[in-house]
């Protein structure tokens, strides 16, 4: 069975050959110290960040082997598993991707189907899988924009057909209003769907054939069948109708298709790739409580280039991530060694994360699922990124202070001897994984040394990391680890975030907190920014929204899409699934 779009068979001609040979376990090492050194962070960092882990893709066999990996050290060091069925390992379901095959699409015309050749057409990865048939029409752009700048469907009755539209926006439109949100292939799609259309066809003028088939991380289908047909063939299809070929050119008169008897059928068939992949989880008990500190870190990566590199080359590379995030990995590793030999108070559960990449899904699926009470979580440190300490600053950046009242004079006052430059931040909302323990309520702070050319590219390697450096930040956040033992009570403060950042095509603000994982009921939230809309509105943590004003919400992309159809200072009624429950909140939108 061909499946379009998948490029499986030129990226193994592409791999080095190196990167083929069945990778292994690296031999234990003989000279392990208890130390915090900048030796072992080689080690790991080494081993991990290898052309023979692949980039340690979410999913792949390269990133279960550095799981087993993570798993010896925890087992080496002599901690407890902290994962499940008395393992140091946490399953769960990731989406890695979508495949296709089997799909066909033609004009039917004097009682037979005439075809549209294979590398002409191509569904995209949220079409709903199935048949189709309709007569054809033109909507232009395809958008529909409550403003009144740009109303493709303006007289057109689209009910039952199937409807061809062209990507993107005309130029005439502000690039910097709604419209542009409105003219994604995800919210062409909501706005044909909901005006009736059997299924959506989106021009791409492109000189080669339609082939590009990428997952946009949404495991929500668009409710009709949604694909690209390449400009010649839509030119084919309305010679056959009999409008003429130009009625598809950009600036040509709108024309009556009442009369278009074209039928045009079709099949498509997407299907999603889903794969099991592990959070590592070792513990070591406290000798005076039974509560605990977590020390999390993500050891996935990028792999050959997924959704997410800034690589812009041909030939696919290996995203090796010795920065993001073997360092983050090394150091948890260090401290977990370290604090195997140096007991605190309370205890200490080490975690690394797959998933991140994707959306923080391995500490997203912890929280919600723990493999300990989340009541018994006193803090969560997370090291994401902490490989490359600039020479000329050394400024190292700490998330999360306004977690805690407790953490800035402690921060502050073990950076005694590293005399780091300390960029304090605020907020617990971020993109690493201490986010999901914030949500719950969990004082949080994020060591992270920077971005920098090699982010998310293949030339994160592991010959660039500041050895010396990362040995410097993982003793600071040791000290700090112990002063935070010595404390009988950590408060959790919620951070009322500044929202004076605009943000381009959006004009309203909400407030809601996203959660990437699988939801196919609606948009799930992770709960609402302090004094925002949605919390003045009332929703809460673990409410799907379902409907936002008018607009039907099944994912995050309709969610965006019906954000930009609203203007601030509307009262917008927003239905959310609460459990069993449907409850409608009002939202008072104000400017972004």
């Amino acid at each position: 069975m061909k499946r379009i779009g998948l490029l499986l068979p030129l990226l193994l001609l592409a791999m080095p050959l190196q990167a083929q040979k069945l990778a292994v376990l690296p031999a234990v090492p003989s000279n392990s110290v208890t130390n915090i050194t900048a030796d072992e962070l080689r080690s790991h960092i080494t081993w991990l960040a290898s052309d023979e882990l692949e980039g340690r893709g979410t999913g792949t066999s390269s990133i279960d082997l550095a799981a087993e990996y993570i798993a010896r050290e925890f087992r080496r060091y002599g901690l407890k598993p902290a994962g499940d069925n008395g393992t140091y390992f946490q399953t769960f379901e990731v989406i890695t991707g979508a495949e296709t095959a089997n799909n066909s699409l033609a004009a039917v015309m004097d009682g037979g189907e005439i075809p549209v050749e294979e590398g002409q057409f191509l569904p995209y990865t949220f079409s709903t899988s199935g048949d189709f048939r309709g007569r054809i029409i033109f909507a232009g752009y395809g958008i529909s924009d409550p403003s009144g700048e740009s109303n493709d469907y303006e007289g057109l009755d689209v009910t039952g057909r199937v409807v061809v539209v062209r990507a993107g926006y005309p130029e005439s439109v502000n690039p910097h209003g709604s419209v542009p949100m409105l003219a994604t292939a995800r919210a062409k799609a909501l706005t044909a769907r909901e005006h009736g259309a059997a299924a959506l066809l989106i021009i791409h003028d492109e000189e080669r054939e339609v082939t590009a088939f990428h997952y946009d991380r949404s495991p929500s289908d668009a409710g009709i069948p949604v694909g690209k047909i390449h400009i010649e063939a839509a030119r084919r299809l309305f010679d056959a109708a009999g409008v003429g070929a130009s009625i598809i050119d950009p600036g040509a008169a709108r024309m009556d298709q009442a009369g278009i008897e074209l039928e045009v059928v079709g099949h498509f068939q997407v299907s999603l790739v889903r794969k099991n992949t592990r959070n590592v989880l070792a513990m070591r008990d406290g000798t005076g409580s039974a509560d605990y500190f977590v020390v999390g870190a993500h050891y996935d990566h990028l792999g050959w280039g997924q959704e997410g590199s800034l690589y812009r080359g041909e030939t696919p590379m290996i995203h090796n991530g010795a920065d993001d995030n073997a360092s983050g990995t090394a150091g948890m590793l260090e401290l977990a060694q370290w604090y195997a030999e140096h007991p605190t108070r309370h205890g200490m559960i080490f975690m690394a994360f797959s998933g991140e990449e994707m959306g923080l899904l391995g500490s997203g699926h912890w929280v919600d699922k723990p493999t300990v009470p989340l009541t018994k979580i006193r803090a969560m440190f997370n090291l994401d990124m902490i490989g490359r300490l600039p020479d000329s600053t050394r400024q190292l950046n700490v998330q999360g202070i306004g977690t805690s009242p407790v953490w800035k004079d402690i921060v502050e006052k073990d950076n005694d001897t590293e005399k780091f430059t300390l960029a304090l931040i605020e907020d617990g909302q971020g993109s690493s994984d201490h986010s999901s323990f914030y949500t719950k309520g969990i004082p949080v702070l994020f060591f992270f040394t920077g971005l920098h050319t090699d982010y998310h590219r293949p030339s994160d390697d592991a010959d660039k990391i500041d050895y010396s450096g990362e040995e410097t930040v993982t003793r600071y956040v040791a000290e700090i680890i112990d002063d935070v033992d010595a404390l009988d009570e950590i408060p959790f403060t919620k951070v009322v975030k500044k929202e004076d950042q605009k943000v381009a095509r959006f004009n309203v603000y909400v407030g809601t907190i996203p959660d990437y994982s699988e939801n196919p009921k609606g948009f799930r939230i992770n709960g609402t920014s302090p004094g925002s809309p949605a919390d003045k509105a009332g929703m809460k943590e673990g409410d799907i929204i379902t409907k936002f004003g008018e607009t039907e919400v099944r994912n995050i992309y309709d969610y965006m899409t019906a954000l930009s159809r609203h203007a601030p200072g509307e009262d917008v009624p927003v239905v959310v699934l609460r459990g069993e429950d449907s409850v409608t909140l009002t939202v008072a939108l104000v400017e972004k």
